[in-house]
């Protein structure tokens, strides 16, 4: 029997990553998106709202999935401090919600959290390190985190900074900053924010080995280098072989809204330990693999 597979927010930018790796695999694939049905590859996504709980549940059961990986969320820093209540209601009631229907169905559950759980005091965050989240999103994301950790056989995947082109046809940062290079809207990034990025392609694919597997707790992934939003704009620029021109360096203490963590470099040590078969490719290498012109 192949395994069923349930992946959530398979219309968001990672999400879109994971249905094309898991497409073509040995695998039976539900995806959920938050918005309208659309086609996710050649899987039809069903509309499933994160924060209505009977709802979530027919869907749930419809779906019998063996493992889930919960990459829905309410991801933007801006928009979860401008709305903590949906942020709340959807990363953390939703999730908690979807890891109760996993418990009751003895589903595995992996959930892709975040570097922003941690305060950014000192940076190279290892498992073991005490989360403090500046944000209301690196909150929602903690809460989660917790409900996901009650049960014994799920697993807590914390991600840095991910790039990569869009496959869902929306724009994400990484989209942006090429756009600005090319003559676009300028694109301000931080000198002094410093995070291991990740490319989505590489994020896509340890998560579906993470998720085949029975390791359990939680596991950081980040990128094999650490570097600031603006030497990451200025690599780009070099792999394309172009000035600068239409990226603002800037800093921390000018961006609009909470303040942002200084350094969240993640310590990707026991992942690599424990998956060291898996591609793990500097930044450059990615972008060569993920097809940036």
């Amino acid at each position: 029997m192949k395994p069923r597979v349930l992946v959530t927010g398979a219309t968001g930018h990672l999400g879109s990553y994971l249905m094309r790796e898991l497409t073509g695999r040995q695998f039976d694939v539900t995806a959920w998106g938050h918005t309208a049905t659309t086609t996710v590859g050649r899987i039809s996504s069903v509309p499933v709202d994160l924060t209505d709980p009977e709802r979530l549940t027919v869907a749930f059961r419809n779906a019998r999935p063996h493992v889930v990986i919960h990459a829905g969320a309410m991801a933007s820093v801006v928009e979860c401090c401008g709305n903590p209540a949906r942020a709340v209601a959807v990363n953390a009631c939703g999730t908690s919600s979807l890891a109760g229907l996993c418990h009751a169905a003895g589903a595995r559950l992996v959930y892709v959290s975040t570097d922003l759980v941690f305060d950014g005091a000192r940076g190279c965050y290892s498992e073991v390190d005490r989360v403090a989240p500046t944000s209301v999103y690196g909150q929602t994301k903690v809460t989660g985190e917790l409900a996901v950790l009650a049960e014994s056989r799920n697993v807590v995947v914390r991600v840095s900074w991910m790039f990569g082109p869009s496959l869902n046809g929306r724009k994400n940062f990484f989209v942006e900053q090429v756009e600005a290079l090319r003559g676009g809207p300028p694109k301000t990034l931080y000198r002094d924010e410093w995070r291991t990025p990740l490319a989505l392609s590489t994020a896509a694919r340890a998560l579906i080995g993470i998720a085949m597997s029975d390791v359990s707790g939680v596991l950081h992934e980040g990128g094999p280098e650490r570097m600031s939003r603006w030497e990451g704009g200025e690599r780009l620029a070099a792999y394309r072989g172009t000035e600068t021109t239409g990226l603002m360096c800037g800093h921390r203490p000018d961006g609009p809204g909470e303040p942002r963590p200084r350094d969240v470099a993640l310590d990707s040590r026991r992942w690599r330990g424990l998956f060291p078969h898996e591609q793990w490719p500097t930044f450059e290498q990615a972008l060569v693999e993920m097809g940036v012109r």
